[in-house]
């Protein structure tokens, strides 16, 4: 039974799921605390049924996006990543299948909960997601730009209406650049060409324009009218901390252990940019709610890789 448990977890990612949490957390906590949500469905929500059909939904997308990249990429794991659990052996590509569409099914159902706007933005994460793993990463500069909007549509979930929208500014570019980095990590095919870091830096700006832009048009505007523009200091600072983490992590390693300290630490700084957030806009208790729950995902992270070994696969005993 443990041994299927960690399959499945080292199937669908769900270490790293905590960082997608968050960021719907952020918002939903965003959402409550502001009357000007009134008419948003999670706003009239209990707290607890509004978290819990946030990670309900969080937690099914990652696990659909996982279980989907190993289902297309069994051909190119059996040959660069044998350890993976469907050329090892551990789970049939049936069983993943499975998987996956049960992980869909669960978070469109947490979107239900919170109504027809996050069920409609649920899917549209879906259908980034797979157009991503089909079609987005065999292109460096369309795959990069895709993994951060679909990052930007999956956090807007629970409240499309957000005016505050520099949060998701902010984590679309730190998902953009942890793939870019990533993609030149492990060395992936195609390469990330000069021609292609220039086509998503276009893309970036692009689609900072229009993110950006909307929350400007709409009222209150880029920033709430209750808090001091001085807050913006935190989230400065937790970009700052994390650029230097990224370095001192990645400068200590190589290759695909680098990538995958990166990877790790840029899920973790996802829920410390919303604790950030929240501090600077003087919503300090839910800032603490939200710091604690990183440093325990990070945590539990750390424990279930320790129980799945560096190398990916369930630690065995040796006679």
């Amino acid at each position: 039974m443990l041994l299927r448990i960690l399959t499945a977890i080292q199937l669908t990612r769900l270490t790293m799921a905590f960082g997608a949490v968050s960021d719907i957390w952020f918002v939903i906590l965003l959402t409550k605390a502001h009357q000007e949500y009134v008419m948003v469905d999670v706003y009239g929500m209990a707290m607890v049924a509004a978290l819990l059909a946030g990670a309900i939904v969080a937690v099914g997308l990652f696990a659909y996006g996982g279980s989907l990249n190993d289902i297309l990429d069994v051909r190119h794991d059996s040959a660069f990543s044998p350890e993976r659990p469907i050329p090892a052996g551990r789970i049939k590509v049936s069983q993943a299948v499975i998987v996956a569409v049960g992980a869909l099914i669960v978070a469109v159902l947490g979107g239900a909960w919170m109504g027809t706007g996050a069920v409609c933005l649920t899917l549209l994460a879906a259908a980034g997601l797979l157009f991503y793993n089909a079609t987005g990463k065999f292109i460096p500069s369309v795959g990069v730009v895709t993994v951060g909007l679909v990052h930007a549509v999956h956090m807007l979930v629970p409240n499309y209406q957000l005016t505050f929208l520099l949060p998701v500014w902010l984590v679309m570019t730190h998902a953009m650049v942890i793939t870019a980095i990533v993609h030149v990590l492990e060395d992936k095919r195609p390469r990330l060409t000069s021609r292609a870091v220039v086509a998503v830096v276009i893309g970036w700006a692009v689609w900072s324009f229009l993110i950006i832009g909307a929350g400007g048009l709409r009222e209150p505007g880029l920033w709430p009218e209750d808090a001091n523009v001085l807050g913006l200091f935190y989230p400065l600072l937790a970009v700052i901390s994390f650029a230097f983490m990224a370095w001192w992590k990645t400068s200590r390693a190589g290759g695909r252990n680098a990538a995958e300290k990166l990877k790790r630490y840029g899920a973790m700084w996802q829920s410390l940019y919303g604790a950030a957030w929240l501090l600077a806009i003087g919503l300090n208790t839910q800032a603490m709610w939200l710091g604690a729950f990183a440093v325990a995902g990070f945590m539990c992270m750390t424990l279930i890789r320790e129980l799945t070994g560096l190398s990916g696969q369930p630690m065995t005993y040796r006679d």
